[in-house]
């Protein structure tokens, strides 16, 4: 009975935050579709109103570090329904204020609100899915590809039917609230469940982290997720602004461009679980495949954007491309620092965030500089550029590998036992 009733509460708590990451796909999503409009909504130009990006990047950032502070005092699912919650109210707001500081500090909020969704999420997850983490997080995070795929189809349909993109938003608040009111109403793994450290492995554990900050290896890894999401954001959310004033066509006809990227990233995710379970490329030749390939199909793309069926294929190519990218550089992030999980998601999400945090909303400020064609030309060098990073990675932890002292990356991991459920 004890054994079935663990298995249920687990399963239970998956499908929650399986929606719960559907919804954060929703939500997070639209602001970029939906730009042009937030801008007449409150009388600014749409490079000024880029800045929303900016201020839900820094936001997203501060999310991470004030989850971290609280991480030991308060429960992870209360932070995830706080987050949640923060998420759903922004939704409502963003469509419909016509005053852009408003807007600015609700997009603000909704990245606190999302930072300290994903920390949370990535907490629950390794106290309650510890012994198949791999496999749990790899499903998981196609749920959030699902949320971004349907963004932009909510919004095409309330546009066609309803002439109003305020209920594209209203639907991820809706499912936000539905999957608070399920984590509420169910139990949920606690931290206080794991034994308590000594005072000597507490201060391992601490010299063990000064050692890893001081390491290039960290930096590079940490350069590589900065360069991952000058391409990802900065297409997906400029994505429909740029066809939509390029091509002359309205929002509704252009929203499918951004379903296309989504698509193409959350389809390319299973296929690449599978090309790496039968070894047809490994994790390496992947990720150089997927960097070039999707460089090329951005570029396709600033090239040629008014020509809808190029530059929809080529959406459909980037999202493809893209899909393996983030979740393999994890992969190998989280085997070379297996010992410290926790330190080395703080340092990537915080270096998406600072990323995110600039670059959208210079993309912005450049358009009327230089136009749309050359702006969609970002996204392409950041995914180059990874390739920079990516390779010293390697080559630091090859002779990282050959030193006979232990400046090895790669330590022993300390038996986690199972969570008790409350």
């Amino acid at each position: 009975m004890r054994k079935h009733a663990t298995s249920y509460n687990r399963r239970f708590l998956f499908y929650t935050l399986y929606l719960t990451y559907i919804a954060a796909g929703i939500m997070s999503i639209l602001p970029g579709p939906t730009l042009s409009l937030l801008a007449n909504n409150t009388h600014v130009s749409t490079a000024i109103a880029g800045w929303i990006f900016t201020s839900g990047a820094g936001g997203f950032a501060l999310g991470v570090l004030l989850t971290g502070a609280l991480a030991g005092k308060v429960h992870p699912k209360t932070i995830l329904m706080a987050g949640l919650s923060l998420m759903a109210i922004a939704a409502i707001i963003i469509p419909v204020t016509s005053q852009f500081p408003v807007l600015l500090a609700t997009a603000l909020c909704k990245g606190i609100g999302f930072g300290a969704l994903d920390v949370s999420i990535n907490i629950l997850m390794t106290l309650a899915y510890h012994d198949s983490l791999g496999e749990s997080f790899n499903s998981l995070h196609s749920s959030y590809g699902i949320g971004a795929l349907v963004a932009p189809v909510l919004l095409s349909l309330t546009l066609t039917l309803m002439h109003d993109s305020r209920w594209a938003y209203f639907t991820g608040t809706i499912l936000a609230i539905t999957c608070v009111i399920m984590l509420a109403c169910q139990n949920a793994p606690s931290t206080s469940a794991l034994p308590a450290k000594s005072a000597q492995r507490a201060q391992t554990a601490t010299v063990s982290t000064r050692q890893i900050f001081r390491q290039p290896l960290l930096w590079l890894m940490a350069l590589e997720f900065f360069f991952y999401i000058i391409a990802e954001i900065g297409f997906s959310n400029w994505i429909v602004t740029a066809i939509s004033q390029t091509a002359v066509i309205s929002l509704a006809l252009a929203a499918p461009f951004a379903t296309a990227f989504w698509a193409g990233l959350t389809l390319s995710r299973i296929v690449g679980g599978q090309v790496l379970r039968r070894a047809t490329l490994s994790e390496n030749q992947l990720l150089l495949v997927c960097i070039i390939g999707g460089c090329l199909s951005c570029l396709l793309v600033a090239i040629f954007p008014g020509q809808l069926l190029i530059s929809f294929s080529a959406s459909a190519c980037a999202g493809f491309f893209f899909g393996p990218i983030y979740p393999g550089l994890m992969a190998i992030a989280a085997r070379w620092y297996i010992h410290a999980p926790d330190t080395l998601s703080g340092v990537m999400l915080f270096s998406c965030g600072i990323s995110g945090m600039i670059f959208p909303v210079l993309m912005g400020l450049f358009v009327p500089i230089i136009g749309y064609n050359w702006v969609m030309t970002v996204p392409a060098l950041g995914c180059l550029l990874i390739l920079v990073p990516f390779i010293l990675a390697n080559v630091n932890q090859r002779r990282a590998l050959q030193l006979p002292r232990p400046e090895s990356t790669i330590e022993k991991a300390s038996p986690l036992s199972t969570p008790e459920y409350h």
